[in-house]
């Protein structure tokens, strides 16, 4: 074992016990004896047998106890409310509503478990594409294997940005060991994670590298949201719940007693509880979050962190790579336009290039100079490639140690940046502004400039003479202009980050229809140095901001950028590849690991993308913003369903004293949810501009629908229990239970049918008489008619209200889902059936009742006066029993069927949903929602604001300048641009056109004179 700073291995000898090795202090040949194996690796052979002793090379896998995993799904504030529910109610003794309750719980934490469990699967299985991989020499050649599968024994290269796959002991280059450390170069290992330490450690040849660590420098053979609208559900329902005990027990004086239906005022606070808790939230917005990753990991972008899918979807700058990025990364070399210098040839250009590649690690740029020289297949028979210094980002160069094979010569060649490698010739002052001409040359035609230059041995200080400059090329994608245009419509700013320099940059700019308002990084420090304005500009800030891109940039410059960007309220995404693009990465809002990234990077990144181009990343965004859409529909929805439950109830309690039944609500909830899980998979246009969560808009927006549709049941009720308007309209029963409408109905029919008279006792009514014994004369005929009356009609009230509240609850869903008319928005065909099944449940259920459960608990059974106003008794009611006249029993909350009034029902609430279209768009317009404001509402209505927002707002938009200043602080001064055109606010702008409908509030935008 590893004790004190020491490496201890054990490794299987053959003996009776295993022998634990130190490979720090052993030699590199004693670890080769000691391993078995030889500087040209094992065999694949030997590699199974060593599986087989050894094991694979990872930790076990962390497994969760799926019992536990289950259970957590109800282990959260929403979840303690509803426990807190199932327990009052099995206090009360209330079964069938504990039962319902602990049903609803146990439903959704198994639509979490299963939905999460099979996206968490999925995405696992798409992102072992991305494990870590290693080369090894197996059967003396290079291959590439899954880290997992190293061995013993293995010899494997590791090289700047990779994650070392295992524990490593570093082999010497070349063939004599050096004598001194500072004879080599020496690996940078990167040990933070595994020792604190924060700056890199130097490892020398002989030295151990430890797995997880990262290689710096060299190469060698070797739900906040959530919380806070469930918050404001929770106390939205404590207030409420304060409200009705207070007004029930204090103004209406309710009594409680111990026993089955004997204290209906507790009873009756279930309602406020299981309805207003959106207790299907943590299931909807996670199964969406799953759902959606899975399915952004299978159109090439794979989720690290799944908070990051919201920060994409929010994400209105992307400071972006140009290679590989938005070019092709296929480079070429033109061989015409090869500039040769110091008496070489063109053709020794491109042999020293050919020379200077290390092919064994597949570098774009070496395999690109070594497949350009037409000698290639016979060049590694004639050199031998004694040793190699890597690239690094802060030298830019490389340095290859050849002996010619025949002559037994010893040379270096160097690589690299051509303003880096001409500083080196010996002869720089004479030939450096020849140099930088060809590279301004090469730049204004979009190449790329490589230095090639040449010295004599191997060791002590070389002369170093320049050979020549290798143009390259680097095509843009065919499809990334119109990416980026994209990117305009979407909202986003793209900003180009390249290393390359500033003309190149600018020329691939024009390329694909970016801006060219770029800038050098020495712009860039002039600027934070704060020495007077800089192109234009007073400070960094808003040189940074207000530039279309950087060129000649390091990786500190990408942290400096990003960081500024932040600090100016923006969603900054970052794109990078290599181990020192790992800190601007974990440092952006939305860190972006392209196709073919090191370790490291893919490390450090929220979003790695298996395939590449910015076009995989806009399709992630466009899927960001689908999934950031669902989610605020069903913020929405639930803050305007607590709100609607709590008030319609809590005000028809605390008004009428009128109670509604546990189990309608339980079943209104399970509905509901089953429509809200459907949510996570419905069809959604993503929004034109980037999106944040807006709190005070989603409650206001939430709360505003909620007391719309809590005005709609108010309105039904006092229609239906205080007019006559359905009974004189049409041939339905009445329901109205207003004291002087009951005791019309009583005197003038219910009671002279029972043979009775008004002033009389039960004890004349001979069913009564019987079942009330000599307590009989106690109560009234009267009295017991109209609590009859008020019973039968309340509960033929609670079906039809149930209907109406199940109708338009659900059915604001298809509003909130989107900013145009409902009825032409086209929803998910999952949110169709669940609405569809849902609704026709209710409707069967409000039609039929539950045959007037549940009982009152002092009941009269074979009710005298319970005839409907027809005369008649409602069919699906057949126990006929009443509360006895005085009790706490009246106000038991029993369902009996409503009949025709289903159609009451589905009627009113369409009438009412007219109105919510309307609604929406006035609140677009009150908060200004994706711009409405400048829009005008037919625009709006067809989803083309574009023309007639960037008309009334006097906004255009320059192609050549997309530099981002806001409406509010556009500059008067007037800036003269490329064309010599003059502007207001942005350098580099010499026109304008017409913006489309996302640019405007997010996008590049300048005012334009009227």
């Amino acid at each position: 074992m590893a004790q004190n700073g020491e490496v201890g291995v054990k490794v299987a000898d053959g003996g009776a016990e295993d022998q634990e090795v130190d490979f720090k202090k052993v030699s590199q040949v004693e670890a080769f004896e000691i391993l078995k194996c030889t500087p040209h690796g094992i065999t694949s052979a030997e590699v199974q047998e060593r599986l087989k002793t050894y094991g694979y090379n990872k930790l076990p896998e962390e497994t969760r106890n799926p019992i536990l995993v289950y259970l957590s799904y109800m282990w959260n504030p929403l979840s303690w409310a509803m426990e807190a529910a199932a327990i009052i109610a099995i206090a009360l003794l209330d079964y069938a509503d504990f039962a319902l309750i602990v049903a609803l719980l146990l439903v959704n934490s198994t639509i979490s478990y299963v939905e999460e469990a099979n996206a968490d699967k999925a995405i696992k299985a798409l992102a072992s594409a991305l494990a870590p991989r290693a080369k090894a020499l197996r059967d003396g050649e290079m291959k590439t294997v899954d880290a997992s599968e190293l061995v013993p024994g293995d010899v494997i290269i590791v090289r700047l940005g990779d994650i070392v796959p295992a524990d490593i002991k570093i082999l010497f280059e070349g063939e004599v060991a050096p004598v001194h450390a500072n004879d080599e170069t020496p690996l940078q290992v990167d040990q933070a994670a595994l020792t604190g330490e924060s700056l890199p450690v130097k490892k020398f040849s002989g030295d151990v590298a430890f797995a997880g660590s990262t290689i710096k420098q060299g190469e060698r053979h070797c739900l906040k949201i959530m919380t806070r609208i469930g918050g404001c559900c929770l106390i939205t329902i404590g207030v409420w719940i304060i409200i009705e005990l207070s007004v029930q027990f204090g103004h209406y004086h309710h009594s409680c007693r111990a026993g089955v239906g004997n204290c209906p005022t507790l009873t009756n606070m279930l309602v406020i509880i299981v309805g207003g808790i959106p207790i299907a939230m943590p299931t909807v917005l996670s199964v969406t979050l799953a759902l959606g990753a899975f399915k952004l990991a299978r159109e090439g972008a794979i989720v690290s962190r799944m908070s990051a899918v919201e920060e994409m979807a929010g994400m209105d700058i992307l400071c972006s790579d140009k290679t590989g990025t938005l070019t092709l990364n296929k480079l070429t070399v033109d061989h015409v336009n090869t500039y040769n210098m110091s008496g070489h040839s063109i053709e020794d250009v491109l042999k020293f290039g050919a020379l200077s590649a290390n092919i064994v690690t597949e570098e774009p740029i070496d395999m690109v100079l070594h497949e350009s020289y037409p000698e290639r297949d016979t060049l590694w028979s004639e050199y031998k490639l004694a040793k190699f210094v890597p690239f690094n980002p802060t030298d830019k160069i490389t340095i290859a140690s050849v002996t010619d094979v025949k002559t037994g010569e010893k040379m270096r060649v160097m690589k690299g940046a051509p303003q880096v490698v001409v500083r080196f010739a010996h002869d720089c002052a004479e030939i450096e502004s020849a140099c930088h001409d060809k590279i301004v040359e090469y730049a204004n035609r979009g190449f790329r400039a490589l230095g090639i230059a040449r010295a004599e041995g191997h060791e002590g200080d070389p002369t170093w003479v320049m050979v020549g400059l290798v143009p390259l090329f680097d095509p843009p994608r065919h499809d990334t202009k119109d990416t980026i245009e994209r990117c305009l419509e979407m909202g986003i700013h793209v900003k180009m980050i390249t290393g390359d320099q500033l003309l190149i940059g600018k020329e691939t700019a024009k390329q694909l229809g970016m801006g060219t308002n770029m800038f050098t990084t020495e712009a860039l420090l002039k600027a934070k140095q704060g020495i007077g304005l800089v192109e234009g500009h007073a400070s960094v800030e808003d040189l940074i901001e207000n530039a279309d891109g950087f060129a000649e940039v390091y990786p500190e410059h990408k942290f400096m950028i990003v960081k500024v960007l932040q600090e100016r309220k923006h969603m900054c995404g970052m794109t990078g590849d290599g181990v020192n693009d790992a800190p601007a990465l974990k440092k952006a809002d939305v860190g972006i690991a392209v196709a073919g990234a090191t370790d490291a990077a893919r490390g450090a990144a929220d979003i790695v993308l298996t395939e590449p181009g910015l076009y995989t990343i806009v399709g992630a965004i466009i899927g960001a913003r689908k999934i950031f859409q669902r989610m605020t529909t069903y913020s929405r929805y639930t803050v305007a369903m607590t709100f609607r439950i709590c008030f319609t109830f809590g005000l028809l309690t605390v008004i009428y004293d009128w109670y509604f039944p546990t189990i309608l609500i339980v079943l209104l909830a399970v509905f509901n949810d089953g429509a809200m899980i459907a949510l996570s998979k419905d069809r959604v246009t993503p929004s034109r501009l980037p999106n944040r969560w807006n709190l005070p808009s989603i409650f206001t927006s939430g709360i505003v629908y909620g007391l719309y549709l809590t005005l709609s049941s108010w309105v039904l009720y006092y229609v239906a229990t205080h007019l006559d308007f359905f009974e004189n309209k049409t041939k339905l029963v009445s329901l109205n239970v207003t004291e002087e409408s009951l005791t019309n109905f009583c005197t003038s029919f219910a009671i002279p049918a029972a043979g009775a008279t008004p002033d009389a006792t039960l004890c004349t009514v001979p069913t009564y008489a019987e079942q009330l014994g000599a307590s009989c004369d106690q109560y009234d005929v009267l009295n017991q008619c109209i609590t009859e009356q008020r019973y039968v009609r309340g509960a033929m009230m609670r079906s039809l209200l149930y209907l109406q509240v199940s109708v338009s609850g659900q059915a604001l869903v298809f509003v909130v889902r989107c900013v145009e008319y409902s009825l032409l928005s086209r929803a998910g065909l999952l949110t169709y059936v669940a609405f569809f099944v849902a609704q026709v449940a209710s409707t069967l259920i409000a039609a039929f009742g539950f045959n007037g459960y549940e009982e009152p608990s002092t009941n009269l059974e074979d009710c005298v006066f319970c005839t409907m106003s027809s005369g008649n008794h409602n069919p699906f009611w057949n126990k006929r029993a009443v509360p006895l006249e005085g009790t706490e029993s009246a106000f038991t909350a029993s369902v009996i069927g409503c009949l025709g009034y289903v159609i009451v029902a589905w009627i009113w609430s369409a009438i009412w949903y007219m109105g919510l279209d309307p609604l929406k768009w006035a609140l677009f317009y009150v908060l200004n929602e994706e711009g409405f404001r400048n829009g005008g509402f037919f625009s709006t209505f067809y989803g083309q604001r574009g023309e007639a927002m960037g008309t009334s707002a006097g906004v255009g938009i320059n192609k050549n300048s997309m530099s981002r200043v806001s409406l509010a602080r556009g500059s008067a001064q007037q800036r003269v641009s490329m064309g010599g055109k003059t502007s207001g606010g942005i350098p580099g702008v010499g026109g304008s056109m017409v913006p489309g409908p996302a640019m405007l509030e997010r996008a590049s935008i300048v005012r334009v004179p009227k």
